[in-house]
This record gives C-alpha cells, sequence and structure tokens, in this order.
C-alpha cells in the first residue's frame, strides 16, 4: 500500500503546493485553531505532503516534524521551507503506521487529509497514541461524509485517486480513536462548498475520466443525492464535501 499511495502522489506533488484546499489560508487557520498549538510544543505533522498543515503550525511551535510517505512530496516541502527561511521546520521519510519516533516523544500530532488513504486507521491511531506524550493534543481532519453519501463517493474517490481506502463517518472515527484510547475533546462534521473539477485536477485526472466520474456523483440517488446536493455553475459542477474536525488528547495514566 505505501507503493501505491507514493506511485499516486509522487507525480502531482507540485499540485499540492497550490491546491485550493490544501493551501488555502483559512483551512490552515482552521486547522490551528482546532490543534491549538504551544510555543513549547514538539509537533509531528504526519503525512505532510508539500508542507501546507506544518508551515501552519511552525510559527505557534517549538519545532514541527513533517513526515511523508513520498519523497517529492517533501522535496516541495524543503522549498518551502527555504522559501520561507524557516529554522524550525524538520522532513522525515516514514509511514503513518510505523512511525519511526520512540514513544512518548511529541506534544502535538496532527493530520491533515490523509487517514483516508492508511491501509489500518487503527494502526494509524494507535502509533499516534503512542508517539504522545502523556497529556498530549492530536487534531486529526479527513474527509468524512455521510454514510450515504461515503457509498456514491467512494466509487469518484478510488477513480480518481486508486490509493483512497475508505472515508469514515464521525461516529466510526470516534469508535477508533476510543479504541486507540484517545480522549475526545471536539469532535464535529464540516461542510464545504466543493468544485469537482479544481479536485480532479489536483490529480491530473484525464478528462474522459472526470466525466465518467462525474457521471457516477450525479447518478446518485434517494439520501445520498439528497446529501451531495450537486449542481452545474458556469459549465462546472460543485457539490457538498464534508470533513471531520477532532481534536483528542493522550490520557494521563
Amino acid at each position: 500500500m505505501p507503493d501505491d499511495v507514493r506511485s499516486s502522489f509522487a507525480r502531482v506533488a507540485a499540485n499540492y503546493t497550490t491546491s485550493k484546499f490544501h493551501a488555502d489560508p483559512a483551512r490552515m487557520d482552521e486547522l490551528v485553531s482546532l490543534a491549538q498549538p504551544k510555543p513549547a510544543d514538539l509537533c509531528l505533522d504526519v503525512a505532510t505532503g508539500t508542507g501546507n498543515s506544518a508551515f501552519a503550525l511552525a510559527p505557534h511551535v517549538r519545532s514541527v516534524v513533517g513526515l511523508d510517505l513520498t519523497p517529492e512530496m517533501l522535496a516541495e516541502a524543503r522549498l518551502g521551507t527555504a522559501a520561507r527561511e524557516l529554522g524550525n521546520a524538520f522532513w522525515v521519510l516514514g509511514d503513518a503506521g510505523r512511525l519511526p519516533f520512540d514513544d512518548s516523544t511529541f506534544d502535538l500530532y496532527t493530520v491533515r487529509a490523509a487517514p483516508h488513504h492508511f491501509l489500518d486507521l487503527e494502526v494509524a491511531l494507535g502509533e499516534a497514541a503512542r508517539v504522545l506524550k502523556a497529556g498530549g493534543r492530536a487534531a486529526f481532519i479527513d474527509c468524512s461524509p455521510p454514510a450515504a453519501a461515503r457509498d456514491t463517493l467512494h466509487g469518484v474517490e478510488v477513480g480518481r485517486d486508486p490509493s483512497h481506502v475508505r472515508s469514515y463517518t464521525l461516529a466510526e472515527w470516534e469508535d477508533s480513536l476510543e479504541a486507540a484510547g484517545l480522549v475526545i475533546e471536539r469532535a464535529e462534521r464540516r461542510e464545504l462548498d466543493w468544485d469537482f473539477e479544481a479536485w480532479m485536477g489536483n490529480m491530473a485526472v484525464p478528462a474522459d475520466k472526470v466525466s465518467s466520474l462525474a457521471g457516477i456523483l450525479t447518478a446518485a440517488q434517494g439520501q445520498a443525492r439528497s446529501q451531495l446536493r450537486f449542481e452545474w455553475r458556469e459549465g462546472r459542477l460543485w457539490h457538498a464535501y464534508w470533513h471531520c474536525l477532532i481534536r483528542a488528547r493522550k490520557p494521563f495514566r
């Protein structure tokens, strides 16, 4: 599975440096507000990609380590570090399911727009709990549709990016975090107005495939159709898209 993720993202790494969602200042502010970073924190940003989340957190913490599976993504992140003249952002090649760090290393763990690629979410959450210090915090943001819309979107997600595994509902997230021994402090689902064409563009999906994937979405019926609320605006397809916003803490024992 790590090879699938690398092959999916290596060819489009530069797209994620400027992606409308991944680099949007409003989304960065959302992450910082959720994570509540502190000046003394050592932060781990997992599946950092081109480093957008790590860059947003860096001014608020002692240092941030961005970890990703894809060397090409980290190469983009290093370019961003140099451009921003940051001295407290560092980059590590690694897997969310096998973190190359000692137990109880980090004060803050963040991951954004990535857990739906994890082959085993429970293993990744166990690793998050392992590397956090007692009392350490974690922030999770990832695609999290209601169940009916998720079932329709799954075919679109896999067609767009074969490394997609599963989007989890908010209830599934809560169950998995509790099983990992993390105490949930905040858990909600947030909806965005989603530009389908831009979403496809991040992964450089060919035009003919974009059309077929749009057909999956617009063929939705019943509850999924009501939830997705798709519409065409000036020739572009827009629809609802959801993310979970979760903050959790590793308890003192």
